[in-house]
């Protein structure tokens, strides 16, 4: 079974900038159709709420490298290209939840620091753009490129 990296990666590249423009089209829904704007009250600059919603954000956004590089390490040990497919969606997945979570607080509580999720995820998102390596590594040892391994 020969294996196409080429087609493989543009799969990668493809879903990447879906999943890029899904954190856009979020953004955009929240500031077009969410509730009015809650305003604040004091000097108080966020709420206790966003600060916790944010920092549960940025504990996803690094939570979803230490899961794509385990993974692209057993694709690496085990040979297997697919994993390197379903590490990079996972990653992803556990990006948007960020800008889900903001998307949610915009409407539940009409704030507007929603952005601040929505910015976390994207910024996520774009440094788990995918690398031909990852994919080159999980399948040297094939024996489609005439590797000794599985």
């Amino acid at each position: 079974m020969e294996i196409d990296l080429d087609k493989r990666y543009q799969t990668l590249r493809v879903l990447w900038f879906a999943m890029l423009m899904n954190i856009v089209i979020f953004f955009v829904v929240g500031w077009i159709t969410g509730p009015a704007l809650t305003s604040r009250t004091g000097s108080e600059p966020f709420s206790l709420v966003t600060f916790v919603l944010a920092a549960l954000g940025g504990f996803l956004v690094v939570t979803s490298f230490t899961v794509k590089n385990k993974m692209l390490e057993r694709s690496v040990d085990r040979q297997d290209i697919n994993l390197v497919q379903k590490a990079f969606i996972l990653a992803w997945a556990i990006c948007e939840v960020s800008a889900v979570i903001g998307l949610v607080e915009r409407f539940v509580l009409g704030n507007s620091d929603y952005f601040l999720m929505e910015v976390i995820a994207l910024i996520g998102i774009l440094l788990h753009f995918p690398k031909r390596d990852h994919l080159r590594s999980a399948s040297y040892k094939s024996p489609a490129f005439g590797g000794a391994g599985s």
